[in-house]
């Protein structure tokens, strides 16, 4: 009491100087990332995730640090095409410059929806708009749903192609267009489609050793995730393997930049209504990105970027079968740990809430293979994800806390990864459990070395 006197006498106080882990550059968050990767920089462009959503662009070249957000694409007047915006791609002109390819889309309009395409001599603009290469779906396709054009040269077809998110034959579908040099675009049959009310939405294509990944985030209620189907070709037939999702319903609209070890997958951990962590996930939120790789069995997998990681650099505290505790996550938080338990036993991290004593847990579930966030114990609406059991009950967590923004991820075993809201996160304290205890724990608490406490004027 004595020295909080004194610090308030002398206009000072001791405050924690952090940043949020993840970009940070909107208030309201973003739509859907639409990044681009080129010379070791990602560049972003995202929906704005207010008014009609136009896009907007920022840049890293390590996770780190992030540029002023610039506008590319703006919203189109009352009566255009692109009254609102929608998601899509960029790619490099292969005669110089860049080219902008995003879904216009108007509500009265009809067709309602529409690809459409910008061009700049730069990422950072001015972006022009291309009216006269606006195409709608019909009569190959939907003129509802047509939207979120992705579109990359593809060397085995020797083609430029586009997919797009629409309906074929009533189905949902992912729909392919072709050209061979970026001028006309000719319909194809599609390369997906399946038996869905909803759709399948924001795809992307690219191919890791042998294989061909076509990824979409599932528009479905009951199975909203980011999934993914592979084939020998990319021409398909493409087909659903185990555990196809690659996170919860926390992360959408994921879409994927860089080759080999640098592909990252970029998505939005979804907001909540009102930002109350009681209500139910809604549309947009904050960018987090997944680094992104085929696994030695062909399988993608998931994990913490290096960028991310490597931002760890203070060890906090030593985890161990004595000591569960993490801590309270002030600032921005990683915990990493490698340990076993019997097969068959739930553990996992416990949020107690420092007011109120509530306690929110991350259940990993070894009997059934899987990993669900329980806000306050209630598991309607949880974000839940699949994984394979370890047959020997050997697991590692890699669990990062951001604050700031209110949410986290836990990595399993370097494979799939959890994200979950949780605004009120830095006011409780975390902990790992095991209804069994742990047969062996050896993990690390790291802190960012950037974030400190300091004395700082008070007002």
């Amino acid at each position: 009491m004595r020295s909080l006197l004194a610090a308030l006498l002398l206009g000072t106080c001791a405050s924690v100087q952090a940043a949020p882990l993840y970009f940070a550059g909107e208030t309201a968050g973003v739509g859907d990332p639409n990044p681009f990767y080129e010379d070791g920089t990602y560049s972003v462009f995202y929906l704005q995730n207010q008014g009609r959503h136009p896009w907007f662009m920022s840049q890293s070249s390590d996770l780190g640090e992030w540029s002023q957000p610039v506008e590319t694409v703006p919203v189109g007047e009352a009566g255009a095409p692109d009254y609102w915006t929608g998601s899509g791609s960029v790619i490099a002109d292969p005669k110089g410059g860049y080219r902008l390819y995003y879904t216009g889309h108007d509500p009265e309009g009809r067709p309602k929806e529409v690809t459409m395409e910008a061009r700049s001599a730069t990422l950072a603009g001015p972006w022009t708009k291309i009216p006269e290469t606006t195409f709608a779906g019909l009569p190959s396709y939907d003129e509802w749903d047509f939207r979120d054009p992705f579109v990359f040269w593809n060397e085995d077809a020797d083609a430029w192609w586009m997919l797009l998110t629409t309906r074929h034959d009533g189905k949902a579908a992912i729909g392919l267009y072709t050209s061979p040099d970026l001028g006309q675009w000719a319909a194809a049959d599609p390369i997906y489609a399946e038996e869905s009310p909803l759709n399948l939405e924001v795809p992307d294509l690219f191919s890791e050793g042998d294989d061909w990944f076509l990824l979409y985030s599932d528009q479905r209620d009951n199975a909203r995730q980011v999934r993914y189907l592979t084939a020998e070709t990319s021409v398909g037939p493409y087909a659903y393997g185990a555990y196809d999702a690659l996170d919860g319903r926390g992360f959408y609209a994921g879409k994927s930049a860089g080759t080999g070890d640098e592909r990252l997958l970029f998505g939005w951990v979804a907001h909540k209504n009102l930002r109350k962590d009681a209500m139910n996930l809604v549309w947009g939120g904050d960018l987090i990105m997944h680094a992104l790789k085929r696994a030695d069995d062909g399988a993608l997998a998931v994990s913490l970027p290096k960028g991310l990681a490597n931002q760890f650099d203070t060890a906090r505290v030593t985890l161990s079968p004595e000591n569960l505790e993490i801590g309270t996550p002030e600032t921005a938080l990683r915990a990493r740990a490698a340990l076993s338990v019997e097969p068959g036993t739930r553990f996992g991290l416990s949020f107690t809430a420092t007011n109120s004593g509530r306690v929110s847990t991350l259940e990993i579930d070894t009997t059934k293979g899987e990993a669900a966030f329980l806000y306050n114990g209630d598991p309607s609406g949880a974000p839940r994800v699949a994984f394979p059991p370890s047959a020997d009950g050997a697991y590692t967590l890699d669990l990062v806390i951001d604050p700031d923004l209110g949410l986290g991820v836990l990595y399993i075993n370097d494979f799939r990864a959890l994200s979950f809201r949780y605004y009120r996160v830095g006011a409780t304290t975390v902990s790992l459990f095991a209804d069994d205890g742990f047969a062996t724990l050896d993990g690390t608490v790291s802190l960012r070395s950037t974030d400190r406490t300091e004395e700082k004027p008070n007002g």
